[in-house]
């Protein structure tokens, strides 16, 4: 629990244009074994590669820093006692990385050549949000900690510093697939991995310790880290250079890749693999995104819940290597449907867990905590276990001939559908609340939700699954265009 929303959401970052890309790079590597030469190519040197690796771990550590911050700023609201529909308002700040696709074309093929492919987006977005967070921190206590927080200027504002994350997201993406040597392109996903999960953690746990212990406010740090984004772009700008790009290496036009979105959409097997990605992950909001903060609500300290999150991050990073083997099978999404009604059992698993929660005083109720954690880790195994699965199915049925626009497609609409059960169910948590005196019968919405969730859970199973399954056997010509 604790975090998990922030880390579903920082996950669904982790894969996109780059692992596409990536994805095409090897393919092209495969077809090229036939020759010695080309054999002998693909193992992994990194000699003369640190300081690329270095950079490309320092500019998605900068990508995660504000991930983080807006992973703190619902648990103040939950302080300020801000209702659930204002917390569902706020969660709209998060929707850029779901929807970059709309514009990642354009970041892809509009360039200045004497800037560079990539620092012609890189540069300019990376001061922007440098400025816009040192802005945002001028502020930031006013409109956080008024009597009544102004919620909708803190959802623009973060969807501001979203919409240029995501951004910078595609350029990063774009140059760490070209700034390092074919054969050490792996280490693309991994410095993506590495660096946004870390910079997660130093913006959100980061922040949390800081503040326990008195040393800083939210404003301060997010001032620092303005300066420190703007530091750090003047630095790439003057010290790494990114040469022209190659001919054969000339990006697709706009409207090629735009032309190619709609016909991916115009195929049967998408459009009911596209209903099955929107409706899929809904019973899971209720425990990912109301738990941490139903658990504030009767006592447990928000620091406290961002340790239990970040200590997390390990088995969060290395959980997709261990159940890939898995999935590397002609029918990849069976881990998921198998893994499926036991997260869905985590449902009301986590209901009564939160409605169990003790007195919470001055000693820490370890007992509980462990509790927590267990409930925590075993839905972290499912939610992996689905992930990896998508991922492999995606990665199976992409048509090559698309370029990165196929599965790039896929993920983002898959992020989608993650994003909306969570301001949607936010949002009907108030709806279903009944406290007062007036009320025949008192409720608390969130164990309304729980039971709505679990009960979804067990439809889907029983009414989707099944088509689930036959999708997989749709023969591989049919996926493409």
């Amino acid at each position: 629990m604790g975090a998990a929303e922030g880390l579903r959401r920082l996950r669904m970052s982790f894969r996109g244009v780059a692992e596409t890309r990536e994805l095409e790079s090897l393919a092209e590597e495969c077809e090229e074994g036939s020759d010695a030469k080309a054999d002998e190519a693909k193992v992994s040197n990194l000699s003369g590669e640190y300081l690329n690796i270095l950079l490309l771990l320092v500019l998605y550590t900068l990508q995660g820093i504000p991930m983080g911050l807006s992973g703190v700023v619902p648990l103040i609201l939950k302080e300020q006692k801000v209702s659930y529909a204002d917390l569902g308002t706020f969660s709209l700040n998060s929707y850029p990385f779901s929807l970059k696709l709309l514009w990642a074309p354009i970041v892809d093929a509009v360039y200045f050549s004497r800037l560079g492919r990539r620092k012609t987006w890189l540069l300019p977005t990376q001061l922007a949000i440098g400025l816009v967070m040192i802005v945002v921190s001028q502020s930031l206590d006013r409109l956080l900690y008024a009597e009544q927080p102004n919620v909708a200027s803190l959802t623009a504002l973060f969807f501001l510093l979203y919409f240029l994350c995501a951004t910078q997201d595609i350029a990063v993406d774009g140059w760490a697939l070209t700034i390092l040597r074919k054969e050490n392109v792996g280490y693309a996903a991994t410095t993506n991995a590495m660096g946004q999960t870390l910079g997660y953690a130093m913006g959100f746990t980061g922040f949390m310790a800081l503040e326990h212990f008195n040393l800083i406010t939210l404003s301060e740090f997010m001032f620092l880290w303005g300066v420190v984004f703007i530091a750090v772009t003047m630095l790439v700008g003057m010290l790494k250079s990114e040469g022209s790009v190659p001919r054969d290496e000339e990006p697709e036009s706009i409207a090629t890749s735009y032309r190619n979105m709609v016909e991916i959409l115009r195929l049967r097997p998408v459009r009911v693999l596209l209903l099955l990605l929107v409706t899929l992950k809904f019973p899971f909001a209720v425990a990912d995104s109301i738990a941490p903060l139903k658990l504030q609500e009767y006592g447990v300290k928000k620091e406290h819940m961002a340790y239990i999150a970040s200590g997390m991050m390990p088995v969060y990073i290395m959980l997709p290597a261990v159940v890939s083997r898995w999935t590397t099978n002609s029918t990849p999404w069976d881990l998921l449907l198998q893994t499926y009604p036991w997260r869905v059992l985590l449902v009301p698993v986590t209901a009564i867990v939160v409605a169990s929660t003790p007195p919470i005083g001055d000693r820490i109720p370890w007992a509980f905590y462990t509790v927590i954690i267990t409930v925590s880790l075993f839905a972290q195994v499912a939610s992996q276990c689905m992930f990896v699965s998508s991922m492999a199915f995606f990665a199976r049925i992409s048509d090559p001939a698309m370029g990165g626009t196929y599965m790039t497609m896929l993920n983002t609409l898959s992020n989608l559908g993650g994003m909306w059960p969570g301001t949607v169910t936010l949002k009907l948590i108030d709806f279903a609340t009944c406290a007062s005196d007036r009320c025949l019968v008192k409720a608390d919405g969130f164990y309304i939700m729980s039971g709505i969730s679990f009960v979804y859970g067990i439809g889907w199973c029983l009414l989707a699954a099944g088509h689930a399954r036959r999708v997989q056997q749709v023969k591989l010509s049919d996926w493409k265009v």
